[in-house]
């Protein structure tokens, strides 16, 4: 009796060791690495498009109560929210997007979407890692206290879909938030790395048309006519002053005008002509300050014409706009501290603003101002980082239609990045 005792020690300390290890959070994600690249492909090979995004949400929708977690559905196109309660403790909001684009994939991977659309900027990337995360997150709930609210959402490519979830009734239902976070991945740093940006990460968006009028007449004759076609072409280029010359230099935005229209043949002036912008900017203060300027140089200019005040320019902004994405500086350094400590300095990396949008912004500028940040995740493996470092490679942006990630170290570096930072904001 004596000597087995010895070995049944021994077993008994192995199983506890094996139990403990299988409980890591690598561990885990790489025994639920086929089941995630098989969702993944699925995902991939079956985009929807922006508020028809119906089997895709019924399917994240299925995956999350089958872990059980409580669904709060009607939040706005084919938006629900998934919540996971575990004792007292922070709330954590995590959203996802869930829509792709019209676009053809140009990829010729096995599983690419043979449909007319296409996800080319990686939400099936972020909806995989969203539910991995959930079910990481799920198998360790000895280690953590609070509540999760794990949001997938409609429409983030046309900019309307965060608006119409916090504009739901049912959005008032669900558990108020210390802190929200999401991932966007990008298309050129290594693969599983995170990108932190603090203060203003991606810009507001606006949408304005531009109706400048004329005083129609025969080509011919320009003396007896106002021509819109040169107003509008005066026009375009002082627009370009507006961010130069009256912007500190240390801000940035742009002022793009993607499109002209009007007239019809060459020897007839018109009586107008009708220009598409689209701004960007970050801070409230600048986006203002452009629109002013806009409207302030259209007017001047018309007069200067000879147009009176019943045809100065009509300006339509479109029902689209979305505000910048503010990513709290005081969340990001604690994320970031948290990650050097647990994976390592190499695990992030910094990145500069861009003046792309995206409707994440919503979230962290309703009134309560709850801290909110959307990191970057790298989707390059390293061989391809470095060819392209010299040249020997062009890396497809986002939004191309040959855009695919190095799926595995992006899924596992991304998955372990977020939980151990969702830990880190469930700790009390």
């Amino acid at each position: 009796m004596p000597r087995i005792l010895p070995i049944l020690l021994l077993i008994c300390s192995y199983n506890l060791t094996a139990t403990a290890q299988k409980t890591t959070i690598p561990a885990l994600i790489q025994e639920q690495l086929p089941w995630l690249t098989k969702t993944y492909q699925h995902l991939h090979a079956n985009p929807e498009l922006s508020t028809q995004e119906v089997k895709t949400a019924a399917f994240l929708k299925q995956e999350m109560k089958t872990m059980g977690w409580e669904i709060i559905d009607s939040l706005g196109y084919h938006s629900f929210a998934a919540v996971l309660k575990n004792g007292k403790g922070p709330v954590v909001l995590y959203r996802t997007d869930m829509d792709g684009l019209p676009l053809k994939e140009l990829t010729n991977l096995p599983f690419a979407s043979t449909s007319s659309a296409m996800h080319a900027c990686g939400h099936d990337l972020h909806m995989t890692s969203w539910l991995g995360i959930a079910k990481v997150l799920g198998a360790m709930r000895s280690q953590w206290s609070g509540t999760l609210v794990f949001l997938a959402q409609s429409a983030e490519e046309t900019g309307q879909g965060a608006k119409k979830v916090v504009a739901a009734p049912n959005f008032a239902k669900l558990p108020k938030p210390t802190a929200q976070l999401a991932i966007h991945d990008h298309a050129e740093l290594l693969a599983g790395q995170a990108g932190f940006c603090d203060g203003y990460s991606m810009a507001a968006v606006d949408m304005l048309n531009i109706t400048v009028f004329g005083k129609g007449g025969h080509g011919a004759v320009p003396n007896k006519a106002i021509d819109p076609v040169v107003l509008a072409a005066q026009y375009v280029l002082a627009l370009q002053t507006v961010v130069s010359r009256n912007l500190p230099t240390t801000e940035n935005a742009v002022v793009t005008v993607g499109a002209i229209q009007g007239g019809t043949v060459g020897n007839i002036i018109p009586d107008k002509v009708e220009l598409r912008l689209t701004i960007r900017s970050f801070s409230s203060e600048s986006r203002q300050l452009i629109f002013d300027r806009i409207k302030t140089i259209g007017n001047n200019l018309a007069l200067a014409a000879g147009l009176d005040s019943s045809r100065l320019p009509v300006y339509d902004l479109l029902n689209m706009s979305i505000p910048s994405v503010y990513n709290d500086p005081a969340l990001g350094d604690r994320l970031r501290t948290n990650l050097k400590r647990k994976l390592g300095e190499s695990s992030f990396t910094t990145v500069a603003p861009v003046m792309i949008g995206e409707d994440f912004g919503v979230y962290g500028q309703q009134a309560s101002k709850i801290p909110s940040y959307i990191l970057w995740m790298g989707t390059v493996a390293p061989a391809k980082k470095q060819a392209a470092s010299e040249g020997k490679l062009e890396l497809p942006s986002l939004h191309s239609p040959r855009f695919a990630p190095d799926l595995e170290p992006t899924l596992k570096g991304g998955i372990h990045a977020l939980t151990v930072s969702i830990l880190e904001l469930l700790s009390l």
